[in-house]
């Protein structure tokens, strides 16, 4: 008798993400989390209380957790301290630097022999209609506070490894500082010197080895929907409808809310399952 495999996939569900409460804040201890305000996703604490009721009730019935973490240094593409102008000022967070921008001279790397590199880099952008190049506020840097997975989710995690004896797999992401990783599968340009950021069959072998595959994390009009959108690219209608999307556990950055609901309608017509974490049945 086949045992239905059941799988659940978590994007960046880190620190720098998600809106934590102050209380929350201060049990961190001294250190208060890398988060500028900006870039936590409004609404998120509660999708990660949400999605540890999901884990809880679904406890005995998911047989994988797989967790990926956006994971950078200071020094990266998407940070203020790679760009900087004619007078040595590094870009506010949320600018958009185009092609355009750097041939003009506006923003150019810190580094200025990798000129070449940046000038290639944001016209493939451009041209296959990826994410313009967006400066983040410093965020998911390795070893901070901000880069760990949040509380409640943690937790959550732990009970259904101490329920199960399993254990979770983790997925890192980002680390090359020259190009940008939204999605688990991807670069958005992949290096050909660095095969971390080409692309990687985990998340669809994930898929295609499950019978239902649940989605969660943050945020989703950024690396929820890149990741959904790599998967979704490589795997055949079948597969698809194995991917259910909870919803209620994910939310967008602010100013984003209409990119992350073209993606969700996008998602619909190709055959991904949308629901919230109550309507799946409790095992």
């Amino acid at each position: 008798m086949h045992q239905t495999i059941t799988s659940l996939l978590i994007i960046d569900p880190q620190y720098d993400f998600y809106d934590v409460p102050l209380h929350e804040q201060l049990t961190l201890g001294n250190q208060p989390t890398a988060i500028p305000p900006s870039l936590s996703v409004p609404h998120s604490w509660e999708d990660a209380q949400r999605l540890a009721t999901f884990i809880d009730n679904k406890q005995k019935s998911i047989n994988n957790i797989v967790v990926t973490l956006d994971s950078h240094h200071k020094y990266d593409i998407a940070h203020a301290v790679y760009w900087q102008n004619k007078h040595g000022q590094h870009p506010a967070p949320f600018t958009l630097i185009s092609h355009q921008d750097i041939v003009d001279g506006l923003w150019l790397p810190t580094n200025l022999e990798l000129l070449d590199h940046v000038l290639e880099y944001t016209q493939s952008l451009e041209k296959t209609g990826k994410y313009s190049l967006l400066i983040w506020p410093t965020h998911c840097v390795i070893d901070s506070v901000g880069h760990t997975i949040v509380a409640p989710i943690q937790t959550a995690i732990n009970a259904w490894e101490k329920q199960t004896a399993l254990l979770h797999h983790t997925i890192s992401k980002g680390e090359n500082p020259h190009t940008e990783h939204y999605g688990g599968c991807e670069a958005e340009y992949p290096l050909r010197d660095d095969i971390k950021t080409q692309f990687d069959p985990q998340l669809t072998a994930l898929v295609v080895q499950s019978d239902r595959i649940f989605i969660s994390g943050q945020a989703l009009s950024h690396c929820v929907a890149s990741t959904v959108e790599q998967m979704v690219d490589k795997l055949p209608l079948a597969d698809i409808k194995k991917i259910t999307l909870l919803i209620d556990t994910t939310s967008s950055v602010a100013g984003f809310e209409q990119q992350a609901q073209a993606f969700v309608e996008k998602m619909m017509a190709l055959g991904v399952n949308i629901a919230n974490t109550t309507d799946i049945m409790p095992s």
